[in-house]
C-alpha cells in the first residue's frame, strides 16, 4: 500500500493531515477530493495485484453533489453505495451523524443501565 501511495498528491485534508486511506485488517477506505483522484487511487492499489472483490467494493461520495461516480476496477464499474460501515460507525453520503450520534447514545444507556 506504501509504494502505491508512493508520490502521490490527492486525498483530503483533515486536522492540517493528508488522508488518502483508512486501513484495518484486510480492509481499505480510499480517500479522494475528486472522482479523478479516486480512480487514480483505485488503479494504483489495483496495480500491486491485491486481491479486489469487485461484488463486494462499493463507491460512496460525501458531498453535496448528487451526479453518480464511474470508478472502475480492472476495467469492471464499482456499484455507488448511499453509506457503508467501517470499524462500527456508520458513513453516509450525506454527511450527517445524527442517527449515528442516535444509536451510540443508545448503545451507551443500554449498557449503564445494565
Amino acid at each position: 500500500m506504501r509504494s502505491a501511495l508512493e508520490d502521490y498528491r490527492g486525498g483530503f485534508r483533515i486536522g492540517g493531515r493528508l488522508v488518502t486511506n483508512l486501513r484495518y485488517a484486510d480492509d481499505i477506505v480510499l480517500v479522494a477530493s475528486s472522482e479523478s483522484e479516486l480512480q487514480d487511487l483505485v488503479n494504483r492499489v489495483n496495480d500491486l495485484d491485491m486481491r479486489n472483490n469487485t461484488k463486494k467494493t462499493g463507491v460512496t461520495k460525501i458531498c453535496d453533489d448528487l451526479s453518480p461516480m464511474r470508478v472502475t476496477v480492472a476495467g469492471y464499474p464499482l456499484s455507488e453505495t448511499k453509506s457503508f460501515k467501517y470499524l462500527g460507525a456508520m458513513f453516509k453520503a450525506e454527511a450527517l451523524c445524527d442517527e449515528e450520534v442516535r444509536t451510540r447514545l443508545a448503545r451507551a444507556r443500554g449498557e449503564w443501565a445494565s
